[in-house]
């Protein structure tokens, strides 16, 4: 009898668990997926509310961060220093087909932490939509030069040479006119700085047009690699200075306004219009160039 009773205690005692229910309790992790996006919305939600609560400087400020983060500092969030480019596209400048090309520009406006508080969205606007309303009329008064010695030349057919020596085009710094000479020198007597009369009548012509712009003017002279000779010393460098200077002059008195034109320049033989042959008479040419106003510009006057 004590032996089955010593031989029951020694029996190992066998414990089971048993698990209720097949889900996973609290070790599952669908409810974090689900509590996460509800947080995330709940954050958007208050942004929003936030946002619509603020004043339009804030609201402007917000706006332009997501439109354009690169402007801003990724760590502190604050707007960088340094020039801000600003693109916008100017008026068309050649059709091609039916459709017509337009010429992009880049603009660079500078701010620094001191200002970025005072200089707003609708400042900037303002300054490139004045831009572009400044080159629209430049693009006018080309226009109206082209169409007015269209009408000269159906009138004058005499003056064809000089006139179709009168180049008018759209560039990158503004609308230049050159007026270049051939052969028959046009516009100066040979070797000379005195201007003829015919074109002392193109240049008070384009002067009344010019003169009605707000833009200013750069005149520049410019000769061929024919050495000039004379025993004096006077050379290329002093005809092309002396032929801007004398253009300069009738455009003063003849239609624009004081102070427009801003810098006269001669450049004797070291901006050829014809590099492959420096000795071609189209290098011989006085440059006018109507100098674009760009959205800086307006910024910086103000």
């Amino acid at each position: 009898m004590a032996e089955e009773q010593q031989h029951h205690k020694e029996q190992p005692i066998i414990i089971k668990k048993v698990k209720k229910g097949g889900g996973h309790g609290h070790h599952g992790g669908a409810w974090k997926v689900a509590y996460a996006d509800f947080v995330t919305a709940m954050m958007a939600f208050f942004i929003v509310m936030w946002i619509l609560a603020s004043s339009e400087e804030v609201k402007q400020k917000v706006a332009e961060y997501f439109q354009h983060p690169d402007r801003f500092d990724i760590f502190t969030g604050e707007r960088k220093t340094g020039p801000l480019p600003v693109d916008i596209e100017l008026g068309s400048t050649s059709k091609q087909g039916d459709g017509q090309s337009k010429q992009k520009k880049d603009f660079f406006i500078k701010f620094d932490r001191s200002s970025k508080d005072t200089i707003n969205m609708n400042f900037i606007t303002k300054a490139m939509q004045d831009s572009i309303e400044a080159m629209r009329r430049v693009e006018e008064v080309e226009t109206t030069l082209k169409k007015k010695f269209s009408n000269l030349l159906t009138e004058r057919p005499d003056l064809e040479k000089l006139l179709s020596s009168i180049k008018i085009e759209m560039t990158k710094e503004g609308l230049r006119i050159e007026l270049i000479e051939s052969t028959e020198s046009l516009f100066f007597e040979v070797g000379s700085a005195k201007l003829r009369a015919e074109a002392i009548n193109i240049l008070k012509a384009l002067a009344q047009e010019i003169g009605k712009l707000p833009n200013y003017v750069e005149v520049e002279g410019h000769t061929d690699s024919r050495a000039y000779s004379t025993k004096t010393g006077y050379n290329n460098w002093d005809l092309s200075t002396d032929r801007a200077l004398a253009a300069r002059r009738i455009l003063d008195t003849s239609g624009l306004w004081d102070g427009q034109i801003i810098k006269v320049t001669g450049f004797a033989d070291k901006k050829l219009r014809n590099p492959e042959n420096p000795f071609d008479a189209s290098n011989r040419r006085i440059s006018i160039l109507i100098k674009q106003i760009s959205a800086s510009q307006f910024i910086s006057n103000n």
